[in-house]
């Protein structure tokens, strides 16, 4: 993401749920999800029910059916906002508060917020990466819990990551990787593009790699003067 998911044992633990995890199976194994074209290209339209949530263009996240229908509804909301806010919402994470909310882009409103628990798992990579004094626990892939698709493309693995990207816009992050990361992430320091799809395109192929990529922090360099170099790295 979300290039991949990373709640599975988190929101067991956080709303209590023992033992082991049940699915609606009627929507995996052989189950074809529809597909849609979006103002991102071609993507899976998760089935009406609140146990399966879009978590990317091209996947879909089971949630344990031991949650009741409005748990459930609640974890879906929150996988698919951050995986795919609507068209015109930008999403600004508060790497020093650990909370995240989407914004309509024109006018600044806010269009939704993310329960902090949940932000502080949705998003941890990208807080500590910021704020590493934090140390968010960064949990294990999804695994079985999510299902990824054939768009009917002939996309190939990727090879870096939508991270290596800064942004001011989705569309930012859409320009240059050749689609295959469309979310803008906005911290308070700095911005880097997400939802890199699992089977995308080689970001760094025909000539689309033009954005500097971060180098690591240099022993006994300030935070403020980190931010401050990789800021001129991408930007000037």
């Amino acid at each position: 993401m979300l290039s991949t998911l990373l709640v599975t044992l988190f929101l067991n633990s956080l709303l209590h749920v023992e033992g082991s995890a049940t699915f609606q199976e009627e929507y995996r194994g052989d189950y074809v999800p529809k597909i849609t074209d979006s103002g991102f290209g071609r993507q899976v339209v998760a089935p009406d029910t609140p146990y399966v949530a879009l978590s990317g263009r091209n996947s879909l996240y089971f949630i344990d059916t031991r949650h009741d229908a409005e748990t459930a509804k609640h974890i879906k909301a929150q996988i698919e906002h951050a995986a795919m806010p609507r068209s015109g919402e930008s999403l600004f994470i508060d790497e020093i508060a650990a909370t995240a909310e989407l914004r309509d882009a024109t006018t600044g409103k806010t269009t939704f917020v993310f329960d902090p628990p949940y932000a502080r798992v949705l998003f941890a990579k990208g807080i500590n990466k910021r704020n590493p004094d934090l140390k968010l626990p960064e949990h294990e892939p999804a695994g079985s819990w999510e299902v990824s698709y054939d768009l009917g493309s002939t996309l190939t693995p990727r090879a870096l990551f939508c991270s290596d990207y800064g942004c001011l816009s989705n569309g930012d992050c859409i320009q240059q990787s050749n689609g295959n990361c469309n979310l803008c992430h906005h911290y308070r320091v700095d911005n880097e593009c997400g939802q890199g799809l699992h089977n995308a395109i080689g970001i760094c192929t025909h000539g689309i790699c033009r954005k500097a990529a971060d180098t690591p922090k240099e022993t006994g360099e300030s935070d403020a003067a980190y931010y401050q170099r990789m800021d001129k790295l991408h930007w000037h």
